[in-house]
């Protein structure tokens, strides 16, 4: 019995711990590597303006059916954006935590930046017992023209759909209320926004807002139709019309077997714009009632050209003033002056360039003609074929007086020979002349 002493029973006891213990480890590990499969964001992109907190941002951990499933250990967090001023906060506007607590699968935040642009935000985590590493990212966008509505209660809800292209402003908003219309009992209730005015080829935002939503475990799609014959997926769009016009725009959305509907009227109004090429600068004019964004809008002059950037808006009856060194464009086929190109390539604006006299070229033309005409008298009179009053110096001043000069002397010289008969024809230029009164002098 003296082999089954103390010491054997407690290494024993120990060896059997330590396996128990590594069979709980594995086990958990087991459990979350086949429970926790990944990490989603389940609310939609957002659009909303500088240093203005967003609406929930909210990510959950799922299984591989795409279920809710609570984080068997806690997660440590880590906030990425794209931005160079991201804020990452909670409800009260402070900053949020970064762990995500156990037995709990979605964790909630809010953004706050004060630069404008399309960023990316990234969510990264990390299990504090497993090691398990999950990412997830998504699209905000962060614009002074946004829709967002900051007065949105506790109970709505603000969806935007992501894009890769910054999104403008539109040109103006009447402010109007659009009608919405929902299935009896109003368990889904949405807005399309108000009326909207814009011009052909100006890109116009579009957002849906959900007023109310009862339909559970049910995702809200959205469709719109622009009314000229194009449609629309997402709650946040962008539309460019080609033409002037009043169109309706519907707004549909779907909860499981529930439906609403909204609407509202965007006016599209031919711009009245001109533009001026200036010394250094290019001036464009807006004539009329209705403000321009010149968003993606091409400027040509000459041959150099310049893309404008979003949200380069033009109040109405007002004018704005670009540098020509922005002009760094090359390539454009544009010998015929400046022009001005919307969204859809059509042409705006377009003015003949202003040719310019050149005074030097024309006093050298007229010395050469002067010249010409000196050597022809001489000759003349050296065969006696002119008298020797006739005045041999002839202003050329202008060019209007110098042909009338010429003129004179010529049928003067053709008067008061007596060999040559020279008769000017009518309607001939001043080259012509001088050539017929040279046959007339030497091959009569």
């Amino acid at each position: 019995m003296r082999y089954f002493d103390k010491t054997f029973f407690k290494f024993t006891f120990g060896f059997l711990i330590i396996i128990a213990i590594s069979l709980l480890i594995i086990y958990a590990a087991s459990a979350y590597a086949a429970g926790v499969e990944k990490i989603v964001f389940i609310t939609e992109p957002q659009s909303i303006k500088p240093n203005t907190l967003s609406e929930p941002i909210t990510v959950q951990t799922q299984d591989s059916n795409g279920d809710p499933y609570q984080t068997p250990e806690t997660l440590d967090i880590q906030f990425i954006s794209t931005s160079a001023t991201p804020e990452f906060l909670n409800s009260a506007g402070q900053p949020a935590t970064t762990y995500m607590s156990k037995n709990t699968a979605n964790r909630t935040f809010y953004y706050r930046d004060s630069s404008e642009g399309n960023f990316k935000i990234t969510i990264n985590t990390r299990g504090r017992d497993s090691g398990t590493e999950l990412s997830i990212s998504q699209q905000i966008a962060i614009s002074s023209g946004s829709s967002q509505n900051n007065n949105t209660n506790s109970s709505g809800e603000v969806l935007s759909a992501s894009t890769e292209n910054p999104l403008s402003s539109e040109s103006a908003t009447s402010g109007a209320v659009a009608p919405t219309y929902s299935t009896t009992g109003s368990q889904l209730e949405i807005s399309a926004g108000g009326d909207r005015l814009t011009t052909p080829g100006s890109p116009i935002s579009f957002q849906a807002t959900i007023k109310k939503n009862s339909v559970a475990n049910s995702a809200v799609s959205f469709s719109w139709s622009f009314g000229d014959g194009n449609v629309g997926e997402g709650a946040l769009v962008s539309h460019i019309y080609k033409y002037p016009g009043e169109y309706a725009v519907v707004l549909n959305a779907k909860a499981g077997n529930t439906f609403a509907v909204a609407r509202l009227k965007a006016k599209v109004v031919k711009p009245d714009i001109s533009v001026s090429s200036k010394d250094g600068y290019i001036e464009i004019t807006n004539n009329g009632s209705t403000e321009i964004n010149l968003f993606n809008w091409k400027i040509e002059d000459r041959s150099e050209g310049f893309i404008f950037q979003p949200d380069t808006i033009i109040l109405p009856h007002s004018s704005v003033c670009f540098d020509k060194n922005l002009l760094t464009m090359k390539g454009y086929d544009n010998s015929s002056g400046t022009m001005l190109k919307n969204n859809l390539g059509q042409i705006v604006f377009s003015a003949d360039p202003v040719r310019k006299i050149d005074h030097n070229q024309i006093s050298k033309d007229l010395d050469e003609i002067k010249q010409k005409f000196t050597i022809i008298q001489e000759k003349a009179k050296s065969l006696g074929l002119v008298q020797q009053n006739i005045n041999p110096h002839i202003q050329l001043a202008a060019p209007i007086s110098s042909e009338i000069s010429l003129e004179t002397d010529f049928v003067q010289m053709a008067t008061d020979t007596e060999n040559v008969i020279y008769e000017a024809p009518k309607q001939t230029g001043l080259i012509s002349r001088l050539t017929n009164f040279i046959k007339g002098v030497f091959f009569k």
